[in-house]
């Protein structure tokens, strides 16, 4: 029997397998799939009166998959990713013709099918079908060396056509083609959500658009640019390439409802729904009225970020294959600039921005210069300012805690950094001479003026100026590459008799294995201080979180077993927004102390011996770890100031077209009944580096902690 089942705007039929155009949206475990209905002008292939897909007779380019396809295989592949991936398989209920590709994509690699287009300026949008299961579709085109054009990866989503046994039809949003200088153009394909393999068919690629040349820029703003672009790097990047398709007028509201009703249900604790919550709720709403792709998710990255989460962030990269064109191989970090006050004078609510370290092609800053402006705002507030621009846009759940933003100023592109070398027009900086004066003149620098790449090492931005251990022991200064290693040993300029030793390391992420990677670090540093310490300084000024078991570790050197605080994460009650009062806080802490604890400490622990703690940037398992040493016994915690404040899990979800996010989900309590999301932990002593230590080849942070333990080392 043949069925009649309404589809986008038209009817459609198939005899052997009843096929109709759906239109969906449905929201499947962490997975948000939107199928997306594309407009009339916006289609491809047509559905006869049997259901049989035909390829449109304007196609610039098509594959109905009847024989197997080109492969293309780049030099340097994995051997593992080299053999074909596919298998041709001739079926009746193949989309177009009588064959498809059924694929099993190897988990790390990617299938790339060549086609090719005219040979002269047009835009584009390809189509492809696709069933059983999920790929990650992109169409990415390549330029001959030297030619000025940037290589483009474009991105698919579902367009809302979606067949009753199980095709779905991906499309991209239009892409420009130079095809004249044009060397490579491939239909890139990654599996996931494959369980037997998913199937491949009806290939497009048709005219639709205008083209437009890439252009060159100056800074966002830019009017170079058009309205789908964004200056990233001093060239318009064409934002809609790495987006899904807009969502059709009958499925827009669903879509933001349904982005909505996440947040609703699982985002944040009690401090982040009362302040961030309705701000981000405000943007999404603004979703609706968006007409353009571009539109619609910079608005909706927008509202992420408007949440003002530690763990909550975009995880796309919209400059696809584009990088910085110039160099800012310097790191930033907050300080007193005592020395330059008088030159330019001190903002009421941001830190100072002091030159930590640096390298190469870093405009020739050395460590205690400063950097008072970028684009002519305080270098802050202006990072403070991206949240609507920046899709890795990230910041402290804290709401006066600034230093994710000081760490990404300058730094290497390839450590999510770099918000100067991607977004700026100019930065204004406060040099200070050999002698140590830096009260000149201020000179401005142009982004387009900066080195190009002359070699040497980049610099890794981790708050710490300096290391102060033997160099052998201790992370090559050239580098500042810490991230997940972990570097001790006795501290250089102290003497034997002292026996002070220090710990570097960014991350706590254990996972629960006693024996792995960093609890296996921990507990054979925690023995040997133990044994041989009579003072610690743990350095862990960039604090890249982790996992709980790792920060009670930690804990159990500098007091006895207790329960400070529990965990009630992720939210497991819609619209949940924590305990009312301390009251409330407190029967929650009674009432979950012995199901989800953050247990503190050991009864072997190390009493009498001086630990200090230093802080900068902090979130997650490296806000749990001060809060669990805060106030025991002979420690101390030296920082700028309080930590991310991020007490919380996170959820992540995944659309198409590569548009994964994550977000803030839970509170903890602690024993007092407070809510401590969005509150960061106080340092005991709070103290900036100066500017005239720096300039001195001092770390004032590092200072002051050693100076303490000495005070009270253990007999």
């Amino acid at each position: 029997m043949v069925k009649l089942l309404r589809g986008c705007s038209r009817w459609a039929v198939r005899a052997r397998a009843v096929r109709a155009v759906l239109l969906t949206l449905a929201s499947m475990g962490s997975t948000l799939l939107a199928s997306l209905c594309l407009g009339p002008t916006a289609r491809a292939g047509t559905l006869d009166p049997l259901g049989d897909f035909h390829t449109d007779a304007e196609a610039v380019a098509y594959n109905g998959y009847e024989k197997a396809p080109v492969r293309y295989v780049p030099d340097g592949v994995d051997k593992k990713c080299q053999a074909p991936m596919f298998q041709l398989v001739t079926l009746p209920d193949a989309m177009e013709g009588q064959s498809y590709l059924s694929l099993q994509v190897i988990d790390g690699c990617a299938e790339r099918l060549p086609f090719t287009l005219p040979t002269e300026q047009g835009s584009y949008r390809a189509t492809v079908w696709m069933r059983h299961g999920g790929i990650a579709a992109s169409v990415v085109l390549r330029y001959g060396d030297g030619l000025g054009l940037d290589a483009l990866s474009v991105q698919m989503s579902p367009t809302g056509r979606a067949t009753s046994d199980g095709w779905v039809e991906l499309a991209t949003n239009d892409f420009p083609v130079d095809g004249a200088k044009l060397s490579r153009a491939y239909l890139r394909v990654v599996g996931y959500a494959a369980r037997a393999g998913v199937d491949l068919d009806g290939f497009e690629v048709l005219r639709h658009g205008a083209y437009s040349a890439q252009a060159d820029c100056k800074g966002l703003g830019d009017p170079a640019c058009s309205v789908e672009e964004q200056c990233i790097y001093n060239r318009c990047i064409l934002g809609r390439a790495a987006l899904p398709v807009l969502p059709a007028d009958a499925l827009r509201d669903g879509v933001v409802d349904v982005l909505e009703g996440q947040l609703r249900v699982f985002y944040g604790g009690r401090r982040s729904r009362s302040l961030y919550l309705p701000l981000a709720l405000a943007e999404l709403s603004k979703m609706r009225s968006e007409e353009t792709a571009w539109g619609f998710w910079s608005r909706w990255a927008a509202a992420v970020h408007a949440l003002h989460d530690w763990h909550t962030d975009t995880n796309l990269g919209i400059t696809g294959f584009v990088g910085a064109r110039h160099r800012l191989n310097a790191c930033f970090i907050e300080g007193d600039a005592d020395l330059s006050h008088g030159a330019w004078p001190q903002d009421p609510k941001y830190a100072d921005l002091l030159v930590s370290h640096a390298g190469p092609d870093a405009a020739g800053l050395r460590a205690g210069d400063r950097l008072v402006a970028v684009d002519g705002q305080h270098p802050l507030a202006w990072a403070a300012s991206l949240g609507k621009v920046d899709w890795g846009y990230h910041v402290a759940t804290d709401p006066d805690t600034y230093s994710d933003f000081a760490e990404a100023l300058g730094g290497p592109t390839w450590s999510g950094g770099a918000l100067i070398l991607q977004y700026a027009r100019e930065l204004t900086v406060l040099r200070c001479t050999p002698s140590g004066a830096c009260d000149g003149a201020p000179e401005t620098i142009q982004v387009t003026d900066l080195g190009t790449g002359g070699g040497g090492n980049d610099v890794a931005c981790d708050n710490r100026p300096f290391y102060h251990f033997d160099p052998a022991l201790s992370p090559d200064p050239t580098k500042h590459y810490v991230f997940g290693d972990f570097f001790r040993g006795a501290i250089t300029g102290t003497k034997p008799e002292e026996a002070i030793y220090g710990m570097v390391w960014d991350t706590l992420y254990g996972g629960g294995d006693p024996k792995g990677w960093v609890n296996g670090h921990l507990h054979d540093a925690i023995a040997d201080w133990k044994a041989n310490a009579r003072g610690v300084i743990l350095d862990h000024r960039a604090g890249n979180g982790g996992t709980l078991d790792s920060a009670t570790n930690l804990t159990r050197l500098v007091r006895p077993p207790g329960v400070v605080a529990v965990t009630r994460m992720p939210a497991e009650l819609g619209n949940y927004a924590g305990p009312g009062d301390a009251a409330a806080g407190l029967a929650v802490f009674e009432a979950y102390q012995t199901v989800t604890p953050y247990p503190v400490g050991d009864a072997s622990w190390a009493q009498g011996l001086p630990v200090a703690l230093i802080l900068h940037r902090d979130g997650s398992a490296s806000d749990y770890l001060p809060f669990g040493m805060k106030g025991a016994p002979s420690v101390r915690i030296f920082g700028p100031h309080p930590t991310s404040g991020a007490f919380s899990t996170y959820i992540e979800f995944s659309s198409w077209a590569g548009l994964n996010y994550q977000f803030g989900s839970g509170d903890t309590i602690g024993a007092d009944g407070s809510s401590l999301l969005g509150h960061g932990v106080a340092p005991d002593v709070t103290l900036l580096p100066r500017q005239s230590d720096l300039v001195a080849g001092k770390d004032t942070l590092f200072e002051a902690a050693l100076a303490w333990v000495r005070q009270e080392l253990k007999p």
